[in-house]
């Protein structure tokens, strides 16, 4: 009997430990998991891709951004997502938004619709090359033409384009 005591004892105590810790966390939800609640219902599909929360301290949400313009998105929205995070919660949760670029790690496949279809994307297939056909060799007439050409650089490009011609088929 006194085993059972004991085993209602310490159920009771863990359900005032849980309260408790519920209590805490209403009032800190910075010590929450997601104190935010759901990020991409917040900010939208598109945002949370490039932007994620990054720590909020003593009334400042600290956001990275992946460049500039998510950046200047942001910074645009804020007092928006300020005063709709602030509804969410009842209270003055967040006193001021900090955006900054960084680096955003690798995306949750659920976060990105995307994902999968992007992962099984075969690259193109390169063309083949064609074989050029032979460089013909230059006729006196064309050598006499490249040296009366009075500029060096373009006796040059007159031979490349020279040989690039093609030979006359022979006569029969």
């Amino acid at each position: 009997m006194q085993g059972d005591s004991q085993d209602k004892a310490k159920k009771g105590t863990a359900v005032a430990v849980g309260r408790f810790i519920k209590d805490v966390l209403a009032q800190h939800p910075s010590f929450a998991s997601k104190p935010l609640g759901d990020w991409e219902e917040l900010v939208g599909e598109s945002v949370a891709r490039h932007c994620v929360p990054k720590s909020l301290k003593n009334g400042r949400l600290c956001i990275i951004a992946r460049d500039s313009v998510w950046k200047h998105h942001l910074e645009i929205h804020k007092d928006a997502l300020m005063r709709r995070i602030n509804t969410l919660w009842g209270r003055q949760l967040i006193q001021e938004i900090h955006v900054r670029i960084g680096e955003i790690d690798e995306l949750p496949e659920d976060l990105d619709a995307n994902y999968r279809r992007l992962q099984k994307i075969a690259p193109k297939k390169t063309r083949r090359k064609v074989p050029r056909p032979p460089l013909r060799k230059l006729t006196d007439a064309d050598k006499a033409l490249i040296a009366s050409l009075p500029d060096k650089e373009l006796r040059k490009m007159a031979e490349k384009l020279l040989r690039l011609v093609p030979e006359d088929p022979p006569e029969s």
